[in-house]
Formats: structure tokens, C-alpha cells, sequence
């Protein structure tokens, strides 16, 4: 019998995905209903595509950001750019103001040192949901990846308060000896 990894990769070959990523996408949209027809979702961290494409299938605008190029795709807007950078932050503000959807499959480079792979995956989380802060419309929805390790509870209680409904999940389509894990904030709050 064929690995699951198998089975997402040829999946997304034969559905025309860009990556078996997608699936991790459709999945949590299926379960936690994050993105709707007319969304505009900020999708960081985006190349090569896989959750754009699937944001724009639901009927969602996408403005993409990656630090590698990204192929073009329909009804989405690309920007390259670095997410820990200022400059982005200001690059996608000048494209659009709000979103309704922020969600960021953002890794770091992997090094294959266990500590350093994590702390550089929060580093990104924290970076994404930074910019969430600020485009992200008051009750909209927030997803990103972090790889599990010691300060993964202290990047949820840094970001939990800003979210009526908030937890970690992990898809089906992950990898089951993957580490990363998502954490779904839906409802977001301004809290001073």
C-alpha cells in the first residue's frame, strides 16, 4: 500500500495542485470554514502556490507574498518580498488594507537541528501573525504553521487573546512524522 505522502503528492499531481499542500488547506477550510466566495486572503509564505490556487477555487481574491517567486496565477496578486521585513508589511497595506483571511504556510530553511528549526518556525509564525495584526479585519480568521517544540505554548498565549475561537491543529495531509502543527484563530480582536 501506497504512504500517505504518496498519496497527497499524486493527488496533487492528477488534481493540478502545485503542491500536496493543498490538501492540508482544504482540509482545515472543510473543518473550520475559514474562507468564503468574495474573501480577500493574504497568503504568506506562498511559493509555489498550492494554498492560493485553493483560496481562488473557493471564489476568494489572493495577494500572495513569498521570498521566492511564485509562477503567475489567476485572480491573485503577487508580491516578493521578505515577511520579516518592514517594506513588506508596507508593499501589501499599499495593495490592500484589510483581509479576512491572513494564513501562512511560511518554513524556515531546514537545518535538520531540531532547536534551531523550531525556534526559526516561530520566528516566521511570529512574523506572520505581526502582519496579521495589522491588515487582518476585526473578526477575521488567522492560520499558521509552526513546528512543535518547547515555545510553541508561549507563541499560543502571546496570540490567543486576539481570537474569539483559537487552537492547534494538524490536518490529515500533514506528514505523520512532520512536526508542524497549525494554529487556527478565527474571530480576531483588537485588544489593547
Amino acid at each position: 500500500m501506497k504512504d500517505r505522502r504518496d498519496h497527497y503528492y499524486w493527488q496533487a499531481k492528477k488534481l493540478g495542485y502545485r503542491s500536496r499542500a493543498a490538501f492540508k488547506l482544504i482540509q482545515m477550510n472543510e473543518k473550520f470554514n475559514l474562507i468564503k466566495k468574495g474573501d480577500w486572503v493574504l497568503d504568506l509564505g506562498s511559493s509555489p502556490g498550492g494554498w492560493s490556487q485553493v483560496a481562488v477555487e473557493l471564489g476568494a481574491n489572493v495577494v500572495a507574498v513569498d521570498i521566492n517567486p511564485m509562477k503567475p496565477l489567476e485572480n491573485v496578486h503577487f508580491i516578493l518580498g521578505d515577511i520579516t521585513k518592514a517594506e513588506t508589511l508596507e508593499r501589501i497595506k499599499s495593495f490592500r488594507e484589510k483581509f479576512d483571511l491572513v494564513m501562512s504556510d511560511a518554513s524556515p530553511k531546514i537545518t535538520g537541528v531540531w532547536t534551531i528549526d523550531h525556534l526559526k518556525s516561530v520566528e516566521l509564525a511570529r512574523a506572520s501573525f505581526s502582519i496579521a495584526k495589522e491588515v487582518l479585519k476585526v473578526g477575521g480568521n488567522f492560520v499558521v504553521k509552526v513546528f512543535q517544540g518547547e515555545e510553541i505554548q508561549k507563541f499560543f498565549n502571546e496570540i490567543k487573546d486576539y481570537f474569539h475561537f483559537k487552537k492547534f491543529h494538524s490536518p490529515k495531509a500533514s506528514r505523520k512524522q512532520s512536526a508542524e502543527i497549525y494554529f487556527i484563530g478565527k474571530g480576531f480582536k483588537l485588544i489593547s
